[in-house]
């Protein structure tokens, strides 16, 4: 029998060594998850099994490769609850939790809600748990991401009406709230993102053209048509897009148009309105 306390110091050497962040914390995580998953009901917190080992020892490599560990363990922690996840679909990340607490900061009640681009529906289906008075739809142009999606629906207990749609193309209804974390890379910045990312994200969720303004033109180009007299828009936008981005806004009509800071102090939410 092996001392985990043995192992487990030699697996965050091993992450150290190759330049992660956060080694004690990943193999934390991934250890956990290994533990779990051995089904073994007379776990000896001290001691693993050669089957266990060999879990955890694989779980390691994965994560040297660049695998994220949320791919490992196969769910990311979102607002309140853990999402699945998988490579069909961004994970979430917690500047995107922003987007959630706008929208469940208005006062209205039975308000209808889009969420473009759900990914993982974290966003509209963290919404839907909070505030069941809200008619909560979600659309997605990936297939695989909507599958991702109504499964987690499906396991949290969240009304969802899912539509596959590529942006606005197959949506019918108008909204009171549409919100949306777009692809806002841009495609010079994509070579500069972390491996983790380059090699298991996919990239139709990230890449947004040579601005990275691609799909926030076609938000913004439709977004009068689908949003109902007084209606309110909630995007993430990148750290540095402030100014294009309320430029891009403006042309299209938009006089109220708000930025909102995340926890490092950087505009990474906008809110417009449609005139009532």
């Amino acid at each position: 029998m092996n001392n985990y306390k043995n192992l487990f110091k030699t697996s965050v050497k091993k992450l150290k060594i190759a330049g992660f962040r956060n080694p004690i914390s990943d193999c934390r995580k991934l250890f956990n998850h290994c533990v779990s998953s051995d089904s073994c009901k007379d776990f000896d917190p001290t001691k693993l099994d050669k089957h266990t080992n060999r879990i955890f020892d694989f779980a390691v490599r994965r994560r040297l490769s660049q695998e994220p560990v949320s791919h490992i363990i196969g769910y990311k922690e979102f607002w309140k609850t853990r999402f699945y996840v998988n490579q069909s679909v961004l994970d979430p990340r917690p500047e995107t939790e922003l987007i959630v607490e706008k929208v469940l900061g208005l006062p209205s009640s039975k308000l209808s809600v889009l969420d473009l681009g759900t990914g993982t529906g974290c966003i509209a289906i963290s919404i839907a748990l909070e505030r069941v008075d809200l008619e909560i739809f979600a659309s997605d142009i990936s297939p695989e991401a909507l599958r991702v999606a109504k499964f987690n629906a499906r396991e949290l207990g969240a009304r969802v009406n899912f539509i596959h749609s590529d942006w606005f193309a197959n949506i019918k209804n108008t909204f009171d709230v549409i919100v949306s974390n777009p692809p806002y890379v841009c495609t010079s910045d994509l070579i500069s993102l972390p491996l983790t990312v380059q090699r298991f994200e996919p990239r139709l969720a990230l890449a947004a053209g040579e601005l990275g303004l691609d799909c926030f033109r076609e938000i913004a180009s439709n977004l009068n048509d689908y949003l109902n007299p007084g209606g309110v828009g909630i995007f993430e936008i990148g750290f540095n897009q402030i100014g294009l981005i309320k430029g891009l806004f403006e042309a299209y009509g938009f006089k109220q148009i708000d930025f909102f800071f995340d926890l490092e102090m950087k505009e990474r939410v906008v809110c417009v309105k449609k005139d009532a």
